[in-house]
Protein backbone atom coordinates (compact mmCIF):
# COMPACT_ATOMS: atom_id res chain seq x y z
CA UNK A 1 0.00 0.00 0.00
CA UNK A 2 2.82 2.40 0.85
CA UNK A 3 4.47 1.71 -2.48
CA UNK A 4 1.20 2.37 -4.34
CA UNK A 5 0.77 5.78 -2.66
CA UNK A 6 4.36 6.74 -3.48
CA UNK A 7 3.80 5.94 -7.17
CA UNK A 8 0.61 8.02 -7.24
CA UNK A 9 2.40 11.00 -5.64
CA UNK A 10 5.26 10.77 -8.18
CA UNK A 11 2.82 10.62 -11.12
CA UNK A 12 0.92 13.67 -9.80
CA UNK A 13 4.17 15.67 -9.42
CA UNK A 14 5.24 14.75 -12.95
CA UNK A 15 1.91 15.92 -14.37
CA UNK A 16 2.20 19.28 -12.58
CA UNK A 17 5.71 19.73 -13.94
CA UNK A 18 4.65 19.02 -17.55
CA UNK A 19 1.71 21.41 -17.21
CA UNK A 20 3.98 24.18 -15.96
CA UNK A 21 6.42 23.66 -18.84
CA UNK A 22 3.62 23.75 -21.41
CA UNK A 23 2.22 27.02 -20.05
CA UNK A 24 5.63 28.61 -20.03
CA UNK A 25 6.20 27.84 -23.71
CA UNK A 26 2.77 28.99 -24.74
CA UNK A 27 2.83 32.43 -23.11
CA UNK A 28 6.37 33.59 -23.77
CA UNK A 29 7.24 35.96 -26.64
CA UNK A 30 10.95 35.40 -26.26
CA UNK A 31 13.00 32.36 -25.41
CA UNK A 32 16.47 31.90 -24.08
CA UNK A 33 19.66 31.82 -26.13
CA UNK A 34 18.72 34.64 -28.48
CA UNK A 35 15.43 33.31 -29.87
CA UNK A 36 12.31 35.44 -30.25
CA UNK A 37 8.92 33.84 -30.77
CA UNK A 38 6.51 36.20 -32.51
CA UNK A 39 3.61 33.75 -32.89
CA UNK A 40 1.42 34.96 -29.98
CA UNK A 41 1.29 38.51 -31.36
CA UNK A 42 0.60 37.26 -34.88
CA UNK A 43 -2.36 35.20 -33.67
CA UNK A 44 -3.87 38.25 -31.98
CA UNK A 45 -3.76 40.20 -35.24
CA UNK A 46 -5.34 37.59 -37.50
CA UNK A 47 -8.59 39.53 -37.66
CA UNK A 48 -6.95 42.75 -38.87
CA UNK A 49 -4.90 40.86 -41.46
CA UNK A 50 -8.00 39.20 -42.90
CA UNK A 51 -10.13 42.33 -43.17
CA UNK A 52 -7.42 44.77 -44.23
CA UNK A 53 -9.52 47.65 -42.85
CA UNK A 54 -7.37 48.59 -39.86
CA UNK A 55 -5.55 51.92 -39.98
CA UNK A 56 -2.27 50.25 -39.06
CA UNK A 57 -0.98 46.98 -40.47
CA UNK A 58 2.18 46.67 -38.43
CA UNK A 59 2.85 44.59 -35.34
CA UNK A 60 5.77 45.45 -33.10
CA UNK A 61 7.60 43.13 -30.75
CA UNK A 62 10.46 44.28 -28.56
CA UNK A 63 13.14 42.15 -26.91
CA UNK A 64 15.03 43.93 -24.16
CA UNK A 65 17.56 41.24 -23.24
CA UNK A 66 18.02 37.80 -24.70
CA UNK A 67 20.69 36.61 -22.32
CA UNK A 68 23.38 36.15 -24.97
CA UNK A 69 25.23 39.43 -24.40
CA UNK A 70 26.06 41.31 -21.24
CA UNK A 71 25.75 45.08 -20.75
CA UNK A 72 23.10 45.43 -23.46
CA UNK A 73 21.64 48.93 -23.50
CA UNK A 74 17.89 49.45 -23.14
CA UNK A 75 16.23 48.94 -26.51
CA UNK A 76 13.60 51.35 -27.75
CA UNK A 77 10.54 50.03 -29.50
CA UNK A 78 8.56 51.21 -32.51
CA UNK A 79 4.93 52.11 -31.78
CA UNK A 80 2.64 51.02 -34.58
CA UNK A 81 -0.19 53.31 -33.47
CA UNK A 82 1.58 56.37 -34.90
CA UNK A 83 1.53 55.06 -38.49
CA UNK A 84 -1.37 54.59 -40.87
CA UNK A 85 -1.43 51.92 -43.56
CA UNK A 86 0.87 48.99 -44.19
CA UNK A 87 4.52 49.74 -43.46
CA UNK A 88 6.56 49.16 -46.62
CA UNK A 89 10.00 49.90 -45.19
CA UNK A 90 12.20 51.52 -42.54
CA UNK A 91 15.33 53.53 -43.31
CA UNK A 92 18.20 54.90 -41.24
CA UNK A 93 17.95 58.67 -40.71
CA UNK A 94 20.93 59.34 -38.43
CA UNK A 95 21.40 58.82 -34.69
CA UNK A 96 18.30 57.28 -33.13
CA UNK A 97 16.01 58.37 -35.96
CA UNK A 98 14.47 56.25 -38.69
CA UNK A 99 12.19 57.06 -41.61
CA UNK A 100 9.14 54.80 -41.86
CA UNK A 101 7.31 54.45 -45.17
CA UNK A 102 3.60 53.67 -44.91
CA UNK A 103 0.68 55.69 -46.33
CA UNK A 104 3.20 58.55 -46.17
CA UNK A 105 6.72 59.05 -44.83
CA UNK A 106 7.21 59.40 -41.07
CA UNK A 107 10.29 60.63 -39.22
CA UNK A 108 10.43 58.54 -36.06
CA UNK A 109 12.72 58.91 -33.04
CA UNK A 110 13.57 55.53 -31.50
CA UNK A 111 14.93 57.14 -28.34
CA UNK A 112 11.78 59.16 -27.67
CA UNK A 113 9.43 56.51 -29.04
CA UNK A 114 7.45 59.03 -31.05
CA UNK A 115 6.92 60.45 -34.52
CA UNK A 116 8.60 63.82 -35.01
CA UNK A 117 7.08 64.72 -38.37
CA UNK A 118 5.48 63.29 -41.49
CA UNK A 119 5.26 64.26 -45.15
CA UNK A 120 2.77 63.20 -47.79
CA UNK A 121 5.10 61.24 -50.08
CA UNK A 122 4.20 57.76 -51.25
CA UNK A 123 6.42 55.62 -53.48
CA UNK A 124 6.55 51.98 -54.44
CA UNK A 125 10.29 51.64 -53.95
CA UNK A 126 12.68 54.13 -52.40
CA UNK A 127 16.14 54.86 -51.02
CA UNK A 128 16.93 57.29 -48.20
CA UNK A 129 20.22 59.17 -47.87
CA UNK A 130 21.26 61.62 -45.19
CA UNK A 131 23.32 64.75 -45.76
CA UNK A 132 24.53 67.55 -43.48
CA UNK A 133 21.28 69.48 -43.21
CA UNK A 134 18.61 66.97 -44.09
CA UNK A 135 17.43 63.95 -46.03
CA UNK A 136 17.29 62.92 -49.67
CA UNK A 137 14.51 60.51 -50.60
CA UNK A 138 14.47 59.04 -54.09
CA UNK A 139 12.16 56.41 -55.45
CA UNK A 140 9.81 55.07 -58.03
CA UNK A 141 6.44 56.76 -57.85
CA UNK A 142 3.24 54.77 -57.62
CA UNK A 143 -0.13 55.77 -58.93
CA UNK A 144 -2.60 57.04 -56.36
CA UNK A 145 0.01 57.68 -53.68
CA UNK A 146 -0.35 60.84 -51.63
CA UNK A 147 -2.58 63.88 -51.97
CA UNK A 148 0.05 66.60 -52.31
CA UNK A 149 0.82 67.86 -55.80
CA UNK A 150 4.48 66.80 -55.71
CA UNK A 151 3.50 63.27 -54.70
CA UNK A 152 1.15 62.81 -57.62
CA UNK A 153 2.84 64.85 -60.35
CA UNK A 154 5.05 61.99 -61.56
CA UNK A 155 3.14 58.93 -60.45
CA UNK A 156 5.16 56.41 -62.42
CA UNK A 157 8.59 58.04 -62.79
CA UNK A 158 11.66 58.38 -60.59
CA UNK A 159 11.30 61.30 -58.19
CA UNK A 160 13.66 62.84 -55.64
CA UNK A 161 12.81 64.96 -52.61
CA UNK A 162 15.16 67.19 -50.64
CA UNK A 163 13.93 67.51 -47.05
CA UNK A 164 15.40 69.60 -44.25
CA UNK A 165 16.06 68.37 -40.70
CA UNK A 166 12.46 69.26 -39.77
CA UNK A 167 11.28 66.92 -42.53
CA UNK A 168 9.84 69.67 -44.70
CA UNK A 169 10.22 69.38 -48.49
CA UNK A 170 12.69 71.96 -49.81
CA UNK A 171 12.90 70.81 -53.41
CA UNK A 172 11.62 68.12 -55.76
CA UNK A 173 13.30 66.54 -58.75
CA UNK A 174 11.55 64.69 -61.57
CA UNK A 175 14.38 62.59 -62.98
CA UNK A 176 12.21 61.40 -65.86
CA UNK A 177 12.32 64.88 -67.37
CA UNK A 178 16.03 65.64 -66.93
CA UNK A 179 17.41 63.64 -69.89
CA UNK A 180 16.09 63.63 -73.43
CA UNK A 181 18.41 60.97 -74.86
CA UNK A 182 19.26 58.69 -71.93
CA UNK A 183 17.49 56.57 -69.33
CA UNK A 184 18.09 56.06 -65.60
CA UNK A 185 17.84 52.29 -64.96
CA UNK A 186 17.64 52.17 -61.15
CA UNK A 187 17.33 54.38 -58.09
CA UNK A 188 20.52 53.05 -56.47
CA UNK A 189 22.43 54.95 -59.17
CA UNK A 190 21.34 58.31 -57.70
CA UNK A 191 23.21 60.07 -54.87
CA UNK A 192 23.18 63.43 -53.07
CA UNK A 193 26.33 65.33 -52.10
CA UNK A 194 27.18 65.77 -48.43
CA UNK A 195 26.21 69.46 -48.52
CA UNK A 196 22.91 68.65 -50.23
CA UNK A 197 23.56 70.95 -53.18
CA UNK A 198 24.19 68.43 -55.96
CA UNK A 199 22.73 65.13 -57.09
CA UNK A 200 24.68 62.69 -59.28
CA UNK A 201 22.93 60.00 -61.30
CA UNK A 202 23.93 57.29 -63.73
CA UNK A 203 22.20 56.58 -67.00
CA UNK A 204 22.66 53.93 -69.65
CA UNK A 205 25.09 56.13 -71.59
CA UNK A 206 26.71 58.39 -69.02
CA UNK A 207 27.10 59.89 -65.57
CA UNK A 208 25.42 63.22 -64.82
CA UNK A 209 25.33 65.96 -62.19
CA UNK A 210 22.26 67.98 -61.26
CA UNK A 211 22.73 71.34 -59.52
CA UNK A 212 19.81 71.92 -57.19
CA UNK A 213 19.99 75.73 -57.05
CA UNK A 214 20.26 76.27 -60.82
CA UNK A 215 18.22 73.17 -61.76
CA UNK A 216 20.70 72.41 -64.54
CA UNK A 217 22.23 69.10 -65.61
CA UNK A 218 25.71 68.58 -66.99
CA UNK A 219 27.53 65.44 -68.08
CA UNK A 220 30.36 64.17 -65.89
CA UNK A 221 31.26 61.21 -68.10
CA UNK A 222 30.10 59.91 -71.44
CA UNK A 223 30.80 56.20 -71.15
CA UNK A 224 31.73 55.67 -74.80
CA UNK A 225 33.96 58.76 -75.00
CA UNK A 226 35.44 59.25 -71.52
CA UNK A 227 34.76 55.98 -69.72
CA UNK A 228 38.05 54.14 -70.33
CA UNK A 229 40.77 53.50 -67.75
CA UNK A 230 43.63 51.23 -68.79
CA UNK A 231 42.09 48.48 -70.86
CA UNK A 232 38.72 48.63 -69.11
CA UNK A 233 35.64 50.34 -70.56
CA UNK A 234 32.83 51.30 -68.18
CA UNK A 235 29.42 49.98 -69.21
CA UNK A 236 27.22 50.95 -66.26
CA UNK A 237 27.35 52.78 -62.94
CA UNK A 238 24.54 51.12 -61.04
CA UNK A 239 25.35 52.36 -57.54
CA UNK A 240 26.68 55.79 -56.56
CA UNK A 241 27.72 57.50 -53.35
CA UNK A 242 29.47 60.77 -52.56
CA UNK A 243 32.60 60.60 -50.40
CA UNK A 244 32.76 64.41 -50.29
CA UNK A 245 31.11 67.21 -52.20
CA UNK A 246 33.22 66.66 -55.33
CA UNK A 247 34.14 62.96 -55.34
CA UNK A 248 32.02 59.93 -56.19
CA UNK A 249 32.50 56.21 -55.66
CA UNK A 250 30.57 53.98 -58.05
CA UNK A 251 29.91 50.26 -58.42
CA UNK A 252 28.96 48.87 -61.80
CA UNK A 253 30.01 46.84 -64.82
CA UNK A 254 32.87 47.18 -67.31
CA UNK A 255 34.33 45.24 -70.24
CA UNK A 256 37.93 44.43 -71.06
CA UNK A 257 38.62 46.13 -74.40
CA UNK A 258 41.57 43.83 -75.13
CA UNK A 259 39.60 40.59 -75.00
CA UNK A 260 35.94 41.67 -75.22
CA UNK A 261 33.35 39.35 -73.78
CA UNK A 262 30.78 39.90 -71.07
CA UNK A 263 31.00 42.67 -68.52
CA UNK A 264 32.61 42.14 -65.13
CA UNK A 265 31.90 43.65 -61.74
CA UNK A 266 33.94 46.79 -61.01
CA UNK A 267 34.11 49.77 -58.70
CA UNK A 268 35.98 53.04 -58.91
CA UNK A 269 36.11 56.78 -58.26
CA UNK A 270 35.52 59.89 -60.31
CA UNK A 271 35.49 63.61 -59.53
CA UNK A 272 32.43 65.67 -60.38
CA UNK A 273 34.50 67.43 -63.07
CA UNK A 274 35.24 64.08 -64.74
CA UNK A 275 38.84 63.87 -63.52
CA UNK A 276 40.52 61.12 -61.48
CA UNK A 277 38.48 58.38 -63.11
CA UNK A 278 39.48 54.86 -61.99
CA UNK A 279 38.21 51.33 -62.62
CA UNK A 280 39.03 48.44 -60.27
CA UNK A 281 38.13 44.95 -61.45
CA UNK A 282 37.11 42.37 -58.83
CA UNK A 283 37.81 39.15 -60.72
CA UNK A 284 35.06 36.62 -60.12
CA UNK A 285 33.55 38.58 -57.21
CA UNK A 286 30.18 39.73 -58.55
CA UNK A 287 28.68 42.66 -56.61
CA UNK A 288 24.91 42.93 -56.20
CA UNK A 289 24.77 46.62 -57.18
CA UNK A 290 21.25 47.08 -55.85
CA UNK A 291 22.42 46.08 -52.36
CA UNK A 292 25.52 48.32 -52.08
CA UNK A 293 25.37 50.33 -48.84
CA UNK A 294 27.39 53.11 -47.26
CA UNK A 295 27.89 53.29 -43.51
CA UNK A 296 30.10 56.14 -42.35
CA UNK A 297 33.23 55.95 -44.48
CA UNK A 298 32.71 52.28 -45.30
CA UNK A 299 31.20 51.04 -48.57
CA UNK A 300 29.68 47.58 -48.26
CA UNK A 301 29.51 45.55 -51.50
CA UNK A 302 27.56 42.30 -50.97
CA UNK A 303 27.97 39.50 -53.50
CA UNK A 304 25.24 38.51 -55.91
CA UNK A 305 23.35 35.55 -54.40
CA UNK A 306 24.27 33.27 -57.32
CA UNK A 307 28.00 33.86 -56.71
CA UNK A 308 27.90 34.02 -52.93
CA UNK A 309 30.66 32.14 -51.08
CA UNK A 310 30.39 33.61 -47.57
CA UNK A 311 32.72 36.57 -48.07
CA UNK A 312 32.07 40.31 -48.14
CA UNK A 313 34.01 43.03 -49.92
CA UNK A 314 34.28 46.42 -48.22
CA UNK A 315 35.98 49.67 -49.24
CA UNK A 316 37.28 52.40 -46.94
CA UNK A 317 36.34 55.45 -49.01
CA UNK A 318 38.77 57.74 -47.19
CA UNK A 319 41.93 55.65 -47.65
CA UNK A 320 40.54 53.91 -50.78
CA UNK A 321 41.64 50.54 -49.39
CA UNK A 322 39.82 47.23 -49.65
CA UNK A 323 38.92 44.91 -46.83
CA UNK A 324 37.24 41.52 -46.90
CA UNK A 325 35.26 39.68 -44.26
CA UNK A 326 34.47 35.97 -44.00
CA UNK A 327 31.14 34.95 -42.52
CA UNK A 328 30.61 31.90 -40.34
CA UNK A 329 29.53 29.76 -43.29
CA UNK A 330 29.87 29.85 -47.06
CA UNK A 331 26.11 30.13 -47.53
CA UNK A 332 25.79 33.28 -45.39
CA UNK A 333 24.97 36.36 -47.39
CA UNK A 334 22.46 34.74 -49.74
CA UNK A 335 19.52 36.08 -47.72
CA UNK A 336 20.86 39.60 -47.28
CA UNK A 337 23.80 41.59 -45.93
CA UNK A 338 23.10 44.81 -44.02
CA UNK A 339 25.37 47.67 -42.93
CA UNK A 340 24.89 49.85 -39.85
CA UNK A 341 24.46 53.59 -40.18
CA UNK A 342 28.03 54.41 -39.16
CA UNK A 343 29.63 51.30 -40.63
CA UNK A 344 30.70 49.71 -37.34
CA UNK A 345 28.64 46.56 -37.92
CA UNK A 346 27.23 44.36 -40.65
CA UNK A 347 24.53 41.75 -40.27
CA UNK A 348 23.52 38.69 -42.26
CA UNK A 349 20.13 37.03 -42.40
CA UNK A 350 19.64 33.27 -42.64
CA UNK A 351 16.10 32.29 -43.61
CA UNK A 352 14.46 29.06 -42.49
CA UNK A 353 10.89 27.82 -42.95
CA UNK A 354 9.52 29.62 -39.88
CA UNK A 355 12.41 31.77 -38.66
CA UNK A 356 15.24 34.08 -39.57
CA UNK A 357 18.57 34.13 -37.77
CA UNK A 358 20.51 37.39 -37.69
CA UNK A 359 24.28 37.33 -37.19
CA UNK A 360 25.94 40.65 -36.35
CA UNK A 361 29.64 41.18 -37.13
CA UNK A 362 32.09 43.87 -36.08
CA UNK A 363 33.57 45.37 -39.26
CA UNK A 364 36.87 46.34 -37.62
CA UNK A 365 37.70 42.85 -36.31
CA UNK A 366 35.52 40.75 -38.60
CA UNK A 367 34.27 38.79 -35.60
CA UNK A 368 30.71 37.66 -34.98
CA UNK A 369 29.45 39.46 -31.86
CA UNK A 370 25.77 38.53 -31.61
CA UNK A 371 23.24 36.03 -32.94
CA UNK A 372 19.47 36.40 -32.72
CA UNK A 373 16.67 34.19 -34.08
CA UNK A 374 13.22 35.62 -34.85
CA UNK A 375 10.41 33.09 -35.16
CA UNK A 376 6.75 33.17 -36.18
CA UNK A 377 4.12 30.54 -36.80
CA UNK A 378 3.19 32.13 -40.14
CA UNK A 379 5.86 30.95 -42.57
CA UNK A 380 4.77 33.57 -45.13
CA UNK A 381 6.96 36.11 -43.34
CA UNK A 382 10.06 34.15 -44.29
CA UNK A 383 9.40 33.78 -48.00
CA UNK A 384 11.37 36.98 -48.72
CA UNK A 385 14.52 38.48 -47.28
CA UNK A 386 13.90 40.85 -44.36
CA UNK A 387 14.93 44.45 -44.04
CA UNK A 388 17.43 45.03 -41.22
CA UNK A 389 18.60 48.32 -39.71
CA UNK A 390 21.40 48.64 -37.18
CA UNK A 391 21.74 51.74 -35.00
CA UNK A 392 25.40 52.04 -33.96
CA UNK A 393 25.01 54.41 -31.03
CA UNK A 394 22.40 52.44 -29.09
CA UNK A 395 23.37 48.93 -30.20
CA UNK A 396 19.88 48.35 -31.56
CA UNK A 397 18.86 46.05 -34.41
CA UNK A 398 15.51 46.52 -36.18
CA UNK A 399 14.09 43.59 -38.17
CA UNK A 400 11.25 44.25 -40.65
CA UNK A 401 9.34 41.24 -41.98
CA UNK A 402 6.54 41.02 -44.54
CA UNK A 403 6.86 44.58 -45.81
CA UNK A 404 6.58 43.50 -49.46
CA UNK A 405 3.99 40.76 -48.95
CA UNK A 406 0.38 41.91 -49.30
CA UNK A 407 -1.09 38.83 -47.61
CA UNK A 408 0.31 39.67 -44.16
CA UNK A 409 0.78 42.66 -41.90
CA UNK A 410 4.26 44.07 -41.50
CA UNK A 411 6.09 42.80 -38.42
CA UNK A 412 8.82 44.93 -36.83
CA UNK A 413 10.90 43.67 -33.93
CA UNK A 414 13.89 45.18 -32.15
CA UNK A 415 16.65 43.68 -30.05
CA UNK A 416 19.81 44.99 -28.44
CA UNK A 417 23.40 43.79 -28.69
CA UNK A 418 26.72 44.70 -27.13
CA UNK A 419 29.43 45.89 -29.55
Amino acid sequence: MKTKWMCMILMFALALNLLACGNGQENGNSSENGAMNMEPQSVEDDSSENTGNESSEMNVIDLQDNGTDKNIMAVSTVKDSVFSGKVSGCYYAGGSRIIVAADQLYLYDMGKGETIASVDISMGDLCVQTFTDGYFVVGQGKAGGGNASFAASESDGINGYILNKDFAVQDTISFSGLLSDDFIPQITGIAVSQDGKQVAFGGLQGLYLYDISSRKVRTILNYSEDGTAGNMQIAAMDSLTFTGNNTLVYVGMATDTSIGGDGVSVYGTVSTDGANFTITQKGDYKVDTEEVQKGGNLLIMPQSFDKNNGTLLMLDTISNTEKTMSFSSRSEGEDGVYCSGQGKYVATAILEESSVTINIYDTASGKSIHTETVQDGNSTYFLRVPQILILDESGTCIVVLGRGIDEVSTLITTFGFAG
